[in-house]
C-alpha cells in the first residue's frame, strides 16, 4: 500500500502544480510586444473556457475604456489600454469592469453550451447576434475534455 501511495502523491503534485501555474501570470503591457507574449501565455496555460472569458473580459475592457474616453471628449490611446492592464493576472482582468465576475461567468457558461449544441456565447449590449462559429470548439487530444476513445481516424 505505501508504494501506490509514493506512485500516485509525485502525479497529485504535478497536476496541482500546473493547474496553478495560470493563477501566477500577470500581463506584462510595457511594449506591444510584451503584451502579445503575455496574452499568447495566458491563451496557453488557461482551460478553453477561461480563455473565452479572459478575452471577452479583455475587449469589456478596452469597449469600457473607449466609452469613458468618449464621454469625457478624447481618445481612448493604446499605451492608456496597456497601463490599465499592466500587472493585472487572470482574476484581476475578468474582474476589472464587472467586479462581481458575473460576466466572465457567464462567458464561459457561454463556453460550455455552444459545446454542448446549446445557444450561443451570451452577447453584450449592442454586439450583433453571434454564432458559435465565432468561437470555434478546440479539437485534437491535446485540450481538456477531449475524447480520446475515438482514436486517430475521429470517427467510427
Amino acid at each position: 500500500m505505501l508504494k501506490l501511495t509514493v506512485v500516485v502523491y509525485p502525479d497529485a503534485l504535478a497536476g496541482t502544480a500546473s493547474a496553478s501555474g495560470w493563477r501566477k501570470l500577470q500581463i506584462d503591457a510595457s511594449s506591444e510586444a510584451a503584451f502579445d507574449q503575455s496574452v499568447a501565455t495566458f491563451q496557453e496555460k488557461l482551460s478553453p473556457s477561461r480563455r473565452v472569458a479572459f478575452a471577452r473580459s479583455l475587449q469589456d475592457i478596452q469597449d469600457e475604456g473607449t466609452k469613458r474616453a468618449t464621454v469625457q471628449q478624447r481618445d481612448y490611446t493604446r499605451a492608456e489600454h496597456l497601463q490599465r492592464l499592466h500587472g493585472l493576472g487572470y482574476e484581476e482582468v475578468v474582474t476589472l469592469v464587472d467586479p462581481t465576475g458575473k460576466k466572465a461567468g457567464q462567458y464561459r457558461a457561454g463556453y460550455y453550451q455552444a459545446r454542448a449544441g446549446g445557444p450561443s456565447y451570451p452577447n453584450r449590449p449592442g454586439d450583433a447576434p453571434r454564432s458559435n462559429a465565432v468561437y470555434p470548439r478546440p479539437e485534437g487530444a491535446g485540450y481538456r475534455g477531449s475524447n480520446t476513445l475515438r482514436g486517430p481516424t475521429g470517427g467510427l
